[in-house]
């Protein structure tokens, strides 16, 4: 069921303008620019996926979207919107992979778009534009607008994105969408009142087909490590999951991933980990890792920790050491153990065909100066197959 409330707009309002006070500070051509070469961007909800070919696909704030065809050799540059920083239309986090379609949300505190792609190479709204979402301000005059959307995650044909109070998901790949929203909480029993941001949502894997979103803790009272979202019906409704063990003994969280059996959850000095075994029910740990600092990846199976110095564990309890040239960010590996590294802090893309002993620099770019604010760097990064 979905409902709607006065305040709850007031606040969504108040939330997308904020980050964007300054925002009479830019030159109107700038801002015009950036409304413009939104609009150019083709209509979707046609994709026909046939996933054929490896790709791997990096994305950073402007909408900057990088591929390679060749097991990361050599790389391109598919899409290019505006530049753009940690807030604005143009802003860009995540990338998400399924079944042969690649989609990049881009925009928070702004109106929002999910950008997609078969082949790599030509990007569309997700959406054909017939859609308008439920909750989504800007939509009334642009169906094109999306839910306000920090992460995306993809399984089994489906894309799930969340971000503040709502979630939306496709299992059609853009043809219609569902969604959620997060404040048919506010009536719960608990003790505490869900006051969360920076909601990033997590595919377990085939096995459960579960999603879990993960979202900071803004509670005065009874603050807690974080709020845990569960969908069990590929992101169509959400339950609000109470793990005791991380209420009780992780002190914030620095990230979340899964290798398809387990799903790990690394506190916020990235000291100590967490492990489920049950896509998220319940809880073990705190596990050392013996780093601190460190990024959360999922490499050929295993859990990287990018930090000094870099660990890994096969199952999150116990872990070792990594080769020290293991660079910092974030990992990703094709199936033939390619490794490509990126970060939110570098301007390049690093690649390893050794198992994480050597790394050479395989591209290079420069970053947007004017009217940007943020980390420029690549900030997520994905493998999957793409049409030839």
């Amino acid at each position: 069921m979905r409902t709607t409330s006065v305040s709850f707009h007031l606040l969504a309002i108040f939330l997308a303008i904020a980050p964007l006070a300054n925002a009479a500070d830019l030159p109107p051509e700038f801002v015009a620019g950036a409304e413009k070469r939104r609009s150019e961007i083709p209509l979707g909800g046609d994709f026909k996926p046939d996933p054929k070919v490896p790709v791997f696909v990096a994305v950073g704030h402007g909408g900057r979207i990088l591929l390679s065809r060749d097991d990361g050799k050599t790389w391109s540059q598919g899409f290019w919107g505006y530049p753009g920083s940690d807030h604005g239309m143009w802003a860009c986090k995540s990338v998400a992979y399924s079944e042969g379609v690649f989609v990049v949300p881009v925009g928070w505190g702004a109106i929002t778009s999910y950008l997609a792609s078969e082949d790599g190479v030509n990007w569309r709204h997700l959406t054909d534009g017939s859609t308008t979402l439920a909750g989504v301000k800007e939509a009334k005059e642009d169906p094109t607008a999306m839910p306000m959307t920090y992460g995306m995650a993809g399984g089994k044909g489906t894309f799930v994105a969340t971000g503040y109070m709502s979630t939306a998901a496709t299992s059609d790949f853009g043809k219609t969408f569902s969604t959620f929203f997060l404040r048919e909480f506010k009536d719960d029993p608990r003790t505490r009142k869900l006051v969360t941001h920076h909601v990033d949502p997590l595919y377990c894997g085939d096995t459960t087909g579960r999603f879990l979103a993960l979202g900071n803790d803004r509670s005065k009272e009874n603050p807690v490590f974080g709020n845990l979202f569960a969908s069990d019906d590929l992101g169509k409704t959400w339950t609000w999951l109470e793990p005791k063990t991380l209420n009780e003994k992780c002190q914030g969280y620095s990230g979340m991933d899964s290798n398809g059996s387990l799903v790990v959850l690394i506190d916020k000095t990235a000291e100590n980990a967490f492990v489920s075994a049950d896509a998220g029910n319940t809880w073990h740990g705190p596990f050392p890792t013996g780093t601190t600092r460190a990024q959360l990846s999922v490499v050929n199976g295993e859990f990287w920790l990018t930090g000094v110095p870099p660990r890994a564990s096969s199952d999150g309890k116990s872990w070792r050491d990594l080769p020290d040239k293991v660079p910092a960010g974030r990992i990703v590996a094709s199936p033939g153990g390619t490794l490509i590294s990126i970060d939110r802090q570098r301007f390049n893309i690093l690649r390893s065909g050794d198992g994480g002993k050597s790394w050479d620099q395989v591209y290079t770019f420069e970053p947007e100066t004017k009217h940007v604010h943020g980390a420029q760097g690549l900030r997520d990064i994905a493998f999957g197959f793409v049409r030839e």
